[in-house]
């Protein structure tokens, strides 16, 4: 599975010199010219999206296909910018009290590959919260360079959890923090492990989702939210959010059964209001 998107870090190094030198708008309008190296170049993501968009009954067009690329560059962009300055950047959101509270007393949070889900970070930064990322190395590594271009650490308030240090390992630190009422975020729709892959109906076909966390909030007793952060315009964001608990009435299987399907729903009903803002550019429905 081709699951990877990374734009090369020689563009985010020139980027981030332009944005340094002549300010945001010069990042922005820079932006036009290297979507259009990618929508003319880059076909695997357009046959990804060809099938993404035919899952969802959106015809495809050059101009949806710019529009989604152009959605994923300013995300991209807006990742490094906003870790830089994080002031600049407003975030529009009706109950962030609830949210803040969720997060305060441990939760799973469960994001996706979707919208400015990179910036999120920044949501919490100047709240008195703990979470945990779970990361793969590649992002990590990703994760480093960014902090390095910048010549900044990651946040106080977050801790990143390494899948590379094993299995073992890896689930000692997620429960440990959970037992100790500090949040763990996840991305539900890729899990980086095959053994987590749940196959689930999505758009009247067959995806795979991330099983990982809501075994980790069955153990645990923890609820999920699932969190998508929505572009809205220059340097603004929506956070929106749903609270899944799971029914400990039942056995895991069936409780973590149901929890994927309520998940999936939101995530179908999210896409739908916001289809240009997902960013799974491989084969999402891949037959296993």
């Amino acid at each position: 599975m081709a699951a990877k998107q990374r734009v090369g870090g020689v563009v985010v190094k020139t980027l981030y010199t332009f944005y340094n030198w002549f300010g945001y708008a010069s990042v922005y309008y820079s932006l036009y010219a290297v979507v259009l190296y990618y929508f003319l170049f880059a076909k695997n993501v357009k046959v990804a999206l060809k099938d993404y968009y035919a899952h969802l009954n959106i015809p495809f067009s050059h101009k949806n296909f710019f529009n989604h690329l152009f959605n994923y560059a300013v995300a991209t962009s807006d990742r490094f910018i906003s870790k830089a300055h994080p002031e600049n950047y407003h975030f529009i959101n009706q109950n962030r009290e609830q949210l803040l509270s969720e997060v305060k007393n441990g939760s799973i949070l469960l994001s996706n590959h979707f919208g400015g889900w990179a910036v999120a970070s920044n949501y919490f930064s100047a709240s008195d919260v703990k979470i945990n990322v779970v990361m793969n190395e590649a992002m990590i590594q990703n994760a480093k360079e960014f902090e390095a271009m910048i010549n900044k650490k990651n946040e106080a308030c977050v801790n990143i959890i390494d899948l590379s240090k094993g299995n073992i390992a890896t689930s000692i630190s997620i429960g440990t923090a959970l037992l100790n009422n500090e949040s763990v975020a996840f991305m539900g729709d890729r899990a980086l492990n095959e053994k987590y892959e749940y196959a689930m109906p999505f758009f009247n076909d067959t995806a795979h989702f991330n099983k990982n966390p809501f075994l980790f909030a069955y153990k645990t007793k923890k609820p999920i939210m699932v969190i998508f952060v929505v572009y809205q315009t220059i340097k603004t964001y929506e956070m929106i959010f749903e609270k899944i608990e799971l029914d400990y009435t039942l056995n895991e299987n069936d409780a973590i059964h149901k929890g994927i399907e309520q998940y999936v729903q939101i995530l179908s009903n999210t896409l739908i209001k916001h289809p240009f803002q997902w960013f799974n550019f491989y084969n999402f429905w891949e037959k296993k």
